[in-house]
């Protein structure tokens, strides 16, 4: 199609990946270029036979005939530029179809970009990516089959992608790759995610939502950072129960006001908001559940503020984007049974079930406490507890749930518990030494629960939430692997960087290896370094351009505790 046409394919997959990984989505896209010339034929990039190109030969003329029956044109009128958006809407749908159709590889969703004339090719950039992984994000279970709008904040983000790579492919000549800030593309895929949002909760004129979310949960109000529930919903939604309605709403735009009717929601009285002004306090009825749920009409989104630029957007009990200062990512769980239940074993191998159990629950409920706190698990509480004296306040050994745990974090000074979940001492004072590997952007918390378990409380395990809403699981261990699966990406790296392999499947092959750096022992780096020089080798002899690879050694807080089978 054109002379640089591999290249910007590769250059479109890696940015793909990139963008999905800061948002929170390590699911590995693949990027393909899919040409279809005027005669008739079709073309792919790379030509490895991935799609069945005589089932996409009338690909094109299905979207245009869906095209002309569609709603999205009798919608667009006769305006030209409506024209052209819808039919570009309705072709990249078909497409996506026709792909996952003519892909000899299944299980795979296909999205495609903007068709853009190349010389004599009409020229449409692809992502793929693989089913289960993309079935396992937070996204919206039902929408209208009318809604070409994205159901996911990665669906925005591969959108965005897209969007990007046509923007390239509609240069009077394309370059060698897809130039764009992978930020630059979370923050507009964020910003079209979230106006996509409004729109659907009733809002067709909410621009700037985003951006009004981000500058209330920074602002201040008489020193306090803003916390809260925002209720995103139409106006006289038939669920909705207004106990306060504001005869002058508050344009979401200006920022103090905003903040400051923030400072009436509480717990069960949310701030009502159309995408464009808060109209008023309430709730939600009863009668808001799935039974009556209506996916043409039924969308109501709850922005979570936890102040200091932080906030989530959730629909009902889906997580669906969250907002750290600005930078745009999927939601994660304050706090992970899964990795909780792995670090307990880990650290107290002695645990039984039913500690771990309680241990959960005390984590959960520390979770919930605004004003932060720390609970401090060591497995000889009892003496650590009469060492600490006088900095904390003894107590006889016992289980807090409930209101008591409340009480007991609601001081400064961490809460010390046995592995069995029994509570020692609470207002505890943790003591250290400086040590080097803290965090200068974290609070006091964070790094004195550092410096303790550098000292002191080696062999505890630490649970902090602070202020701000984070909340942080010490010590950060390592997922348990397979020696099988890190030697599989060991080989198969080696394999991929004899002479005469694909360059691309050396480099998937490289980053598979990136993600697993710290399990290799002496003679799997020894394999990895050499193949990766082996490649830096090849690549200087043929275009005097040398790839720089860092060599790799055994990470010195790697042991076979981490490796299993």
């Amino acid at each position: 199609m054109w002379e640089h046409q591999a290249g910007f394919r590769w250059s479109l997959e890696q940015l793909a990946n990139e963008v999905l990984d800061r948002a929170g989505a390590n699911i590995d896209p693949r990027g393909y270029l899919v040409g279809f010339h005027p005669s008739g034929e079709v073309t792919v990039e790379p030509p490895r036979g991935h799609f069945d190109r005589d089932a996409l030969a009338d690909a094109l003329a299905a979207a245009e005939q869906r095209f002309r029956r569609s709603r999205a044109r009798r919608e667009a009128g006769d305006d030209p530029d409506a024209l052209a958006a819808a039919e570009s809407m309705v072709r990249r749908q078909v497409l996506s179809e026709r792909f996952t159709e003519a892909a000899r590889a299944g299980e795979r969703v296909h999205f495609a970009g903007i068709g853009v004339h190349v010389a004599d090719w009409f020229v449409v950039p692809l992502i793929t990516i693989h089913s289960d992984h993309w079935d396992d994000l937070a996204r919206l279970r039902r929408t209208p089959s009318s809604d070409a709008s994205p159901r996911s904040f990665p669906e925005a983000c591969v959108t965005a992608v897209l969007d990007a790579a046509s923007r390239e492919l509609d240069r009077l000549t394309p370059g060698q790759r897809v130039v764009a800030d992978p930020d630059a593309i979370l923050r507009s895929a964020a910003d079209a995610f979230v106006s996509s949002l409004a729109q659907r909760s009733g809002q067709d004129l909410a621009f700037g939502v985003r951006q009004a979310l981000d500058a209330v949960s920074a602002q201040p109000y008489e020193g306090r950072a803003g916390t809260g529930q925002i209720l995103l919903v139409q106006q006289g939604h038939p669920d909705l129960q207004v106990a306060i309605a504001l005869e002058h709403p508050v344009p979401v735009g200006l920022t103090r006001s905003f903040r400051k009717v923030l400072e009436m929601s509480a717990s069960d009285l949310n701030l009502l908001c159309d995408g464009r002004e808060v109209f008023g306090l309430g709730s939600l009825a009863d009668t808001y559940n799935a039974d009556t749920y209506n996916a043409d009409s039924d969308y109501v989104f709850t922005a979570i503020i936890s102040g200091n630029g932080d906030w989530e957007l959730w629909h009902r009990t889906t997580p669906l984007l969250r907002m750290d200062n600005g930078v745009p990512q999927l939601p994660r769980e304050r706090l992970d049974a899964e990795e909780f239940g792995h670090t307990v074993d880990r650290v107290f191998p002695g645990a039984t079930s039913r500690d771990a159990r309680h241990l959960w629950e005390m984590a959960s409920a520390c979770a919930k406490q605004a004003n932060g706190t720390m609970l401090v698990v060591h497995p000889d509480a009892a003496a650590e507890a009469d060492r600490l004296l006088p900095q904390a306040y003894s107590i006889a050994p016992t289980r807090l749930s409930g209101r008591d745990l409340m009480a007991a974090t609601g001081i400064d000074g961490a809460v010390l518990v046995s592995p069995d979940g029994r509570v020692h001492a609470v207002g505890v004072i943790l003591d250290g030494v400086a040590t080097g590997t803290g965090d200068v952007g974290r609070g006091a918390r964070y790094n004195s629960a550092i410096r303790y378990l550098a000292g002191a409380g080696r062999g505890a395990m630490v649970i902090i939430v602070s202020e701000d809403g984070k909340i942080d699981l010490l010590p950060k261990l390592k997922r348990r692997l397979r020696r099988a699966t890190v030697q599989r990406a060991v080989d198969r790296l080696v394999a991929r960087s004899a002479e005469g392999e694909d360059p691309e499947s050396f480099d998937r092959a490289n980053r598979a290896v990136e993600e697993i750096e710290f399990y290799l022992n002496q003679d799997q780096c020894d394999q990895v370094n050499a193949a990766r020089e082996a490649v830096q080798g090849r690549q200087w002899a043929q275009d005097t351009l040398r790839r720089q690879f860092v060599p790799v050694a055994p990470d010195p807080a790697m042991d076979d505790s981490y490796l299993v089978g």
